[in-house]
């Protein structure tokens, strides 16, 4: 009987001993979670990639859509077009905008009345396409005033001599007889000898006897395919 007692008595330290859990070391635990921290942080940078190639493929083939698509000339007016355009330059709707770009001559962004060609920077549809994702510092000419380089992002440059805030008022299309504050020489007829231009204009406050006006100047042209795209986006205000 005390022999089949101290049987079971190890038969049951056995079993107790076997079902004490085995306590993983601190530095295994620590080691794993580094390892899945550095899995998820290079996937999280993979698909941060993966979503930036995705943006610019759906940029570029909504700009061959728009190639297939092209605006019709008869029944359609530059003014109506300009004020279509409008709106998608003062929200920033680079994409949008890209469909109205010339296919063949690009974008120009003049940061004056009279146009340079040889400093003015072009731009393709599918680089106005992906104008939200570029980060780059561009030589866009000189000032008029000063002489120094002006050299900005594409952000930069747009809330100067594209649509700057200031003066804070709407833009008014200028209709055929209006003109311009503007005294600076206009050699847009020799650089665009076959395009059309409307121009938009904020008039200046009295604050600053009317000298803080600013101009906008989108100039279109005809492409192969019968239809005007935009090429060029011209700006002009008062230089001292």
């Amino acid at each position: 009987m005390k022999k089949l007692l101290l049987f079971v008595f190890i038969i049951l330290a056995f079993l107790a001993t076997s079902c004490i859990p085995i306590e993983p070391k601190e530095s295994t635990e620590v080691e794993q979670l580094r390892e899945q921290n550095q899995i998820l942080t290079q996937q999280l940078l993979e698909s941060q990639t993966l979503i930036r190639d995705l943006q610019i493929q759906v940029n570029t083939l909504s700009t061959q859509v728009a190639q297939m698509t092209p605006l019709s000339v008869r029944g359609f007016n530059f003014e109506g077009m300009a004020a279509v355009i409008l709106p998608l330059l003062q929200a920033k709707d680079y994409s949008e905008l890209a469909t109205f770009v010339h296919t063949q001559f690009g974008l120009r962004f003049s940061p004056q009345l009279f146009i340079h060609t040889d400093t003015d920077l072009i731009f393709t549809r599918d680089q106005v396409a992906n104008f939200a994702m570029d980060n780059n510092v561009y030589t866009w000419g000189t000032h008029a005033a000063k002489g120094d380089l002006l050299q900005l992002s594409v952000n930069e440059y747009w809330n100067e001599y594209v649509i700057p805030l200031q003066p804070a008022q709407d833009w008014v299309m200028l209709t055929e007889g209006q003109s311009s504050p503007s005294i600076a020489i206009d050699n847009f007829i020799d650089v665009y000898q076959h395009a059309q231009y409307v121009d938009f204009l904020k008039s200046g406050t009295e604050e600053f006897g009317n000298l803080d006006w600013q101009l906008l100047r989108l100039a279109f042209e005809r492409s192969s395919d019968g239809a005007f795209y935009l090429v060029g986006i011209i700006h002009d205000n008062w230089v001292p």
